[in-house]
């Protein structure tokens, strides 16, 4: 009986040391939190004007805030899961998003997303293709974000609207036609 109540108690310390180690494991790298600031297209006008092409560049801390922005718009997943912070960055032909998630209202981990990025008139479209905690892959069964819409329109004056969008090593670069 003492052999196994022993086992027992070993079992459940070995299990606890467990679920400990990936808590840490998974904890968030650094803060973020959802936080964006607005385009100003209007700004970039000028630009345009010089240069005489009907195009804007949008940098990386563009793109950041925008995709920021339709994140924040719905960041409950699901019941038990929240993204309460993100920084996307452009590595490749992808985005990251390194994000920080609430699960079940108590418990903070990490992740690193991948998205895809498309051009879907009128809509530019993240859709959520791998998550990552640190080194190891999270089936998509268990988190998968909807496809983040973008409007570019709503951003551009009215006589003029997106006629395309190409996606650049350091940016995005918005092609404009006139209505």
């Amino acid at each position: 009986m003492g052999k196994l109540f022993r086992g027992i108690v070993t079992l459940c310390v070995c299990c606890a040391l467990l679920l400990a180690l990936g808590y840490w494991y998974a904890q968030p790298e650094r803060p973020l939190d959802l936080a964006y600031s607005e385009l100003q297209i209007r700004s970039k006008l000028a630009d345009m004007l010089t240069s005489r092409k009907l195009e804007v560049q949008l940098t990386e801390a563009e793109v950041n805030s925008l995709l920021k922005k339709s994140l924040a718009a719905r960041s409950q997943i699901n019941p038990d899961l929240q993204i309460t912070g993100a920084q996307f960055s452009l590595e490749g032909n992808q985005w990251i998003a390194d994000v920080n998630v609430l699960y079940k209202h108590q418990w903070t981990f990490g992740a690193r997303m991948y998205f895809a990025m498309s051009w879907r008139e009128p809509y530019m479209t993240a859709e959520h293709t791998a998550t990552q905690i640190k080194q190891i892959t999270v089936p998509a069964s268990w988190f998968q974000l909807e496809p983040l819409q973008i409007e570019l329109n709503d951003y551009v004056p009215k006589p003029a609207g997106v006629r395309g969008v190409a996606f650049e090593e350091h940016g995005v670069r918005v092609g404009l036609k006139l209505r």
